[in-house]
């Protein structure tokens, strides 16, 4: 019965948008590279299930979801009510009124790690965390102006029709990085993901990072981490995203200088992304694990 619920949760898991199926899957897998021991048999107990979906499976689902769970919609960004390119910023109290995805993450947290809920439940909200976290990396899903981007019509390779800064920003980016065609779909950027995951280990071995050490992972107070996280990538809407403006954005084929400066920051960010949500799924575990009383600062639970 457990594996049927699981199974009937995961068959909406369809590739939907959100960082793109690529991006959150690589969240996925690239996080699952650094889990301890302990944190890697909860997640496997939880994701448990007959047909063998995988953490990349989980780490897409609350994008399927959200079509046939309407008011979880607000919960994937935070609209920040800034000013770009003149000034970024985020504002908790300002810009997560109705919910957003910090108080989300602070939501989901409490509830994976609340025994009195069912098992189901809590695999939800470890599924929703695995898709937040890697949401709250992507800069167009902090930020307000023309709805996070989607208003802003944009050529991307020669491609114009339907194209809009949000939409490059989560999959077409990404998509480039790994050499997949706009359309493909599901088994091939499955595939991508994990090889990019790997590359993306490769490159942080390389580089000294071979732990999750440094992250915040304050799982009693979720929305510090939320909010830090959040500010961070805000930043890159000045700095980049529309350091330029919209008018330039709008009259240039945004596939070939604009792609150059962006990828660097696309693959910082999922690499961010993949620790932080490994650091915070560590200590998810080890909470989960103990007999400690552990709360969880609520904070503004407002959704």
């Amino acid at each position: 019965m457990r594996s049927k619920i699981l199974y009937a949760i995961l068959a909406f898991a369809q590739p939907i948008v959100g960082w793109g199926d690529v991006g959150h899957r690589t969240v996925g897998y690239l996080a699952q590279k650094y889990f301890t021991d302990q944190a890697s048999q909860w997640v496997d107990n939880l994701l448990a299930n007959e047909n063998e979906y995988d953490i990349s499976d989980a780490a897409v689902w609350a994008d399927a979801v959200r079509y046939h769970r309407h008011y979880t919609e607000g919960w994937h960004f935070v609209d920040a009510n800034d000013n770009p390119p003149e000034s970024c910023g985020v504002n908790y109290k300002r810009d997560c009124v109705n919910g957003c995805v910090i108080s989300a993450i602070t939501n989901q947290t409490s509830i994976v790690l609340d025994h009195s809920q069912s098992t189901t439940v809590q695999t939800e909200a470890l599924m929703y965390i695995l898709h937040f976290i890697g949401d709250i990396h992507q800069p167009l899903h902090a930020e307000k102006l023309d709805r996070g981007g989607n208003e802003i019509k944009v050529c991307f390779d020669n491609r114009c029709s339907k194209e809009n800064l949000h939409s490059i920003w989560d999959t077409d980016i990404i998509h480039k990085i790994n050499g997949l065609k706009h359309t493909e779909k599901h088994n091939q950027e499955k595939d991508a993901a994990a090889k990019w995951a790997s590359q993306l280990y490769s490159g942080n071995q390389e580089k000294g990072v071979t732990s999750t050490a440094e992250e915040c992972d304050n799982i009693q107070d979720p929305e510090s981490c939320s909010v830090q996280w959040a500010t961070e990538t805000n930043a890159y809407v000045c700095s980049y995203v529309l350091a330029n403006g919209i008018d330039w954005l709008k009259n240039n084929d945004l596939g070939g200088d604009y792609y150059d400066g962006a990828v660097p920051i696309v693959e910082s960010q999922i690499s961010k992304a993949g620790l932080r949500l490994a650091a915070w799924v560590n200590a998810l575990a080890a909470a989960a694990g103990s007999d400690s009383g552990f709360t969880v600062q609520r904070g503004r639970v407002d959704l």
